[in-house]
């Protein structure tokens, strides 16, 4: 690894096509859409998603991308509705992604295309999480026993590269064991007797990431001051990268992390 992967966009958009485009991405906690109608929007590496409760019951994870001209259709980070409305030309699609009207101006010529609907992902909900994949067939996640009942999330915005706040968590244990579960490539489970607590790493921009902490088997709150200290250390960790001090390679998870790393950035290479 060097200082450039943690400070440039290169590395980034490297990231985006042969890691967030190929693996099992964390998108919310399933108590985060817990009810008929309840969405939450983020953007996971460069992807723009909306994580949604339809009108049936089921999970689904949309493309937060009207079919139209491609414009964000929802921009509430979250909320609780009944359709999906694009606000720049009404294009309109009920929870499903299913294309239900639009303006006769600006109405597509066949409305009972798919492509008119809203793109969909491969969805997996595991450990009271919900997962979502770009790319082919691959192996759901493994996260062990179920977890307590889910007491809340905190959303901690980072002035950092999201492998920082990936090292960082990684630090602090050597070895995969029944209480701590690293998944590739953006979630720690941590467990302690009854208590769970999930850290899930939403890479916004390559100097910008979103910790999310999901508390299961306590009220969040009680864990707020734990997410502000994390804070901290990532983004002394940043600066340390960016004047060109790198991780102890000592951790045998932290050189999985970046033995997988390189070999990403080895395939896009490879591709060009």
């Amino acid at each position: 690894m060097k200082s450039e992967d943690y400070s440039q966009g290169d590395a980034f958009q490297i990231e985006k096509r042969t890691v967030f485009s190929t693996d099992w991405l964390p998108v919310c906690a399933e108590g985060q859409i817990r009810s008929r109608g309840n969405f939450l929007a983020a953007t996971v590496g460069g992807w723009g998603v909306v994580a949604v409760r339809d009108g049936e019951g089921v999970v689904r994870v949309l493309r937060n991308a009207c079919r139209h001209q491609n414009m964000p259709v929802v921009g509430a980070p979250s909320g609780t509705c009944e359709i999906f409305r694009c606000r720049f030309h009404g294009w309109t699609y009920d929870l499903a992604g299913k294309f239900l009207a639009a303006p006769p101006p600006v109405a597509p010529a066949d409305v009972q295309s798919p492509d008119v609907n809203l793109a969909s992902f491969a969805v997996v909900q595991k450990a009271s999480l919900v997962f979502f994949s770009i790319g082919g067939k691959i192996a759901p996640p493994e996260l062990g026993d179920p977890l307590p009942a889910y007491g809340g999330t905190i959303a901690t915005d980072i002035a950092c590269n999201w492998k920082v706040a990936v090292e960082h968590l990684l630090l602090e244990h050597r070895d995969r064991s029944r209480d701590f579960i690293w998944q590739w490539p953006l979630l720690a489970l941590r467990r302690a007797g009854a208590l769970a607590i999930v850290e899930q790493i939403v890479p916004h921009t390559f100097l910008r990431t979103r910790l999310l902490t999901h508390v299961f088997g306590d009220t969040a709150k009680e864990h707020e001051p734990s997410s502000g200290l994390i804070k901290q250390a990532c983004e002394h960790l940043q600066a340390d990268r960016a004047a060109g001090t790198m991780a102890s390679e000592d951790n045998a998870l932290l050189v999985d992390f970046h033995r997988r790393l390189d070999a990403a950035y080895a395939e896009a290479a490879t591709a060009t």
